[in-house]
């Protein structure tokens, strides 16, 4: 698409210049008659200068919203259509209030689409980037039935519960993994600030060393010497890792790893299900039809083989069968969300109890972090203990031996 440079006029009757993407000279202008700018002058960009500046642009244009933005944008959105505004002077007050400058100039693009006569859905279906499938569809269900504010308030629910669900995971994780950071540092700065002035001493006394002083100097000695080698075997091993990941037969085995590792998997199994939980919830409650519900959910879940469960129960429904007898043939999920499913089939309100559902397991994703995080700590805690205190007895081995020499 051919780039514009421009200066306009703005209401407060102050210049401004800049940049903008557009199919030709007229549709620039309407850009920026739709912005309250009054163009003077508008050119199109010389190849040269947008080829020099394309990648920088495309950065600077990056679709990257964080999911806080997103359901901050969308709690604001859904506020003010419930005070009575227009679509279009609640997506331009939005951007007015909004610091983030890509979804500012997104909201201007969804307000110039929307003005245009595309409905909301189609505008957002243009920035998938930011607004996943789940959000476009709840928006579609919303326009068609009239409650768009209603599905909004859905929306922003949805997304500040897995904003949460998010911050739990990274708060239990930021302890353990802080510690073990500096940790490690602390054994590198012993073997390789500390053992190699001590080393000096045993060596100018002649010294006969123990076998484990001997083990501890050859890994400082090794660690000093070629430093740069395992730094190109963590990324060599990185790098076969996530090409390895990223074919279909390394995705399928990580995935099952993760469900079934000891520890860690029972808590990802229980994230997994409060997401299809909330998910299915907040799809059902807009108005959406179960099989479509379960097509959307399958396109937010990450692990292959939940997927494929997903996709399998949607044609067991396809069929006529429950959802819930679909979930507990596969034995993935755990079997109290599959009997919670079976009740809101039988008393028709599936909504409410897959609401119910993710409220119980993100508490239990809560417990289960907690517990992880108190077992966890005094492991490590334990694990470096014994590593210093290795590095420390292969120290005082050699030097009560010294004492003794001196002594002599």
């Amino acid at each position: 698409m051919p780039v514009y440079e421009y200066i306009a006029i703005n209401n407060s009757g102050k210049k401004t210049k800049g940049r903008l993407d557009a199919e030709n000279e007229r549709m620039a202008r309407q850009k920026l008659r739709r912005s309250n700018l009054f163009p003077t002058t508008i050119k199109e960009a010389s190849a040269k200068v947008t080829k020099q500046t394309d990648d920088v642009l495309h950065f600077l244009k990056s679709d990257k919203v964080t999911m806080k933005e997103l359901s901050l944008t969308t709690r604001q959105f859904a506020t003010l259509l419930n005070a009575g505004l227009p679509l279009v002077s609640a997506l331009q007050a939005l951007g007015e209030q909004t610091d983030s400058h890509v979804m500012q100039r997104v909201l201007v693009e969804l307000r110039e689409g929307v003005q245009e006569g595309d409905s909301l859905a189609k505008s957002l279906g243009m920035h998938p980037k930011i607004f996943p499938r789940l959000y476009t569809n709840l928006v579609a269900a919303g326009e068609a039935s009239g409650t768009l504010d209603q599905v909004l308030e859905k929306l922003a629910d949805y997304l500040e519960s897995q904003v949460a669900l998010r911050g739990k995971i990274f708060s239990a994780l930021t302890y353990p993994v802080v510690m073990m950071v500096v940790c490690f540092l602390v054994i590198i700065g012993l073997l390789v600030g500390v053992i190699p002035k001590i080393v000096e001493i045993f060596v100018k006394q002649g010294l006969d060393l123990p076998l484990p002083t001997r083990i501890v100097i050859s890994g400082s000695n090794f660690l000093i010497s070629y430093w740069w080698l395992l730094i190109l075997c963590t990324i060599g091993l990185g790098a076969l890792a996530t090409n390895y990941y990223r074919s279909k037969k390394g995705r399928e085995k990580v995935d099952l790893w993760l469900l079934q590792l000891p520890l860690i998997g029972p808590v990802y199994v229980k994230v997994i299900t409060a997401r299809i939980a909330s998910t299915l919830s907040a799809l059902l409650g807009s108005g959406v039809e179960l099989l479509r519900a379960l097509d959307i959910t399958k396109n937010i879940i990450g692990n292959v083989h939940v997927v494929s469960m997903l996709e399998e129960s949607r044609e067991g429904v396809r069929e006529g069968k429950n959802l819930s007898s679909e979930i507990m043939r596969h034995k993935i999920l755990p079997s109290m969300i599959s009997r919670m499913i079976a009740i809101g089939e039988k008393s028709g309100d599936l909504e409410h109890m897959l609401e119910k559902a993710s409220t119980t397991y993100d508490n239990e994703v809560s417990s289960t972090l907690e517990g992880l995080t108190s077992l966890l700590e005094p492991l490590l805690m334990v694990t470096v203990g014994i590593i210093v205190l290795i590095i420390v007895v292969s120290v005082l081995l050699p030097m009560t031996e010294l004492m003794n020499v001196v002594a002599l």
